[in-house]
């Protein structure tokens, strides 16, 4: 039952914001409901005084004791400005709102004028605002103004007469001023939607992000030795998805080991019998027969050694350093040049390799780096790995080209090692399958190999965040190995 209440899960966390949603969504409502019935009331109080105004000075009925109305000795049609200025009794400037209330359709008793200045310290009244305004009797007429008096809730005194008789004072500002005017509350209840969508917003957005680092965590731990992922914190269906992976990591790591102890035991094991079949074809007196059983035992030799690197290449145990790309090329070319081997390595000449900044400049300040031949291009690789794929081309491109000529291409994020051949009659779809286990061009004649050399440089270069690529060029085939720096 614990458990239910702890925010650890996903499904937890769903029927937590549905049931914020709900209390929420009521909460908003009803404030916001209330608000409005509330200052509903207020305005229906207001209109209700204006009624009840007419009716005591008309008739003397008894009125609200919050609204006091005084008769003043003036019965003049209109009072000036200057007079107005007693009656107002407050701080100037203020400012006058003067209307006429006639024209009372609805009954042919009682026919006569209001004459009305309403005196405030904040605006003139918007009487068009008033709707039908015309069709209404005089109180009620007089309840409508005095209810738009109350929706603007300003400190005001009205001056009113009707008919022939004096002006009437009425102060009622403890009936429509500000301060007998409901709170509005309906800010407070759009506060706490916006509070409680802003929580709900960053709930999610949390778990979207332990999710995106759980990623991000699996996809680097793809190029690594490791066998579990990071420690994370994040809902428990990401951490029970964290531990199957961390299982599965291992089991596969131990079949993939038990797969090599077997392979080299199996490769250690043939080498003993594969030695006495050699020892004892020499004995045979047909050389033809005898040159076929060589080349026979060597063919099972090779593939067993092929089949035996593959795996290790799989096993990825090799820790990464930094290491100088150009000169790992020129160690190795150097080596076949040694040997008579037809192989180049064309240096990069100066080569912009694109904008690189730091967090302490601005994009206008960025500088553009330019690589030379001097140029060490250090990477992060495994040396030993990245010695064998390239290895592997060369061996390629001597075998199946005749020739092998190196060149780099690259930017601020990769590197292209490409190697270039004289090789012929290959064609596109060929290309594609090359990288396949056991594929061999239709050009290798009686020429030796496994079709597995070309399927370990494409697990090196996976290793190291690339791919392996061929194209077609003038001369012949172009391999393409891509890295990340």
């Amino acid at each position: 039952m614990n458990k239910f209440f702890k925010l650890n899960s996903l499904i937890n966390q769903t029927y937590f914001l549905v049931f914020i949603s709900i209390l929420v969504g009521a909460t908003t409502s009803f404030i916001w409901v209330t608000s409005n019935n509330q200052w509903n009331i207020f305005l229906n109080n207001a209109y209700n005084s204006g009624i009840s105004i007419y009716n005591t000075i008309k008739y003397n009925n008894n009125l609200n004791a919050s609204i006091t109305v005084k008769k003043l000795d003036n019965n003049n049609d209109l009072i000036s400005r200057k007079e107005l200025e007693q009656y107002y009794i407050k701080a100037s400037p203020f400012k006058v709102t003067t209307l006429s209330i006639s024209n009372d359709k609805k009954s042919n008793i009682d026919q006569g004028k209001i004459s009305l200045h309403i005196i405030s310290s904040k605006l003139k009244y918007p009487l068009a605002k008033i709707e039908s305004f015309e069709i209404l009797t005089r109180e009620q007429q007089l309840g409508k103004v005095i209810q738009l008096v109350a929706n603007y809730c300003s400190t005001t005194i009205l001056l009113i007469k009707i008919d022939e008789s004096f002006w009437h004072r009425i102060d009622g500002n403890e009936v429509w001023s500000c301060q007998a005017a409901p709170n509005d509350k309906r800010l407070i209840a759009l506060i706490i939607f916006i509070i409680s969508v802003i929580f709900m917003y960053f709930l999610i957005r949390e778990n979207d992000l332990k999710f995106n680092n759980f990623i991000l965590n699996l996809r680097n731990n793809l190029n690594s030795q490791r066998n579990t992922l990071n420690d994370l914190k994040g809902p428990s269906e990401l951490t029970q998805i964290k531990n199957t992976l961390d299982h599965f990591l291992k089991v596969q790591k131990v079949k993939l080991e038990k797969r090599l102890m077997v392979l080299s035991s199996i490769s250690h094991d043939i080498g003993t019998p594969a030695t006495k079949l050699k020892l004892r074809t020499s004995l045979i007196e047909d050389n033809q027969l005898r040159e076929k059983l060589e080349t026979d035992i060597d063919q099972m030799i090779d593939m067993m050694n092929g089949v035996l690197s593959y795996t290790r290449s799989e096993m990825d145990l090799e820790e990464e350093t930094e290491i100088s790309y150009i000169s790992l090329i020129e160690s190795i070319v150097f080596d076949y040049q040694d040997l008579g081997k037809n192989v180049s390595f064309i240096k990069p000449k100066e080569k912009n390799i694109g904008l690189v900044s730091s967090i302490f400049s601005s994009h206008q300040n960025r500088k553009s780096v330019q690589l030379n031949e001097n140029h060490p291009l250090l990477v992060n690789a495994k040396p030993m790995s990245l010695q064998r794929a390239i290895n592997n081309l060369i061996e390629n491109a001597l075998k199946y080209g005749r020739t092998a000529t190196l060149t780099l291409e690259t930017n601020s994020q990769t590197i292209t090692l490409i190697i270039e051949d004289e090789s012929k009659n290959i064609t596109e779809e060929l290309l594609e399958n090359l990288k396949q286990p056991f594929i061999r061009g239709k050009n290798v004649g009686f020429t030796k190999g496994t079709g597995l050399g070309l399927t370990i440089v494409s697990t090196i270069a996976e290793q190291h965040g690339g791919n392996l690529t061929f194209e077609k060029s003038k001369t012949g085939i172009k391999a393409k190995l891509m890295i990340k720096r």
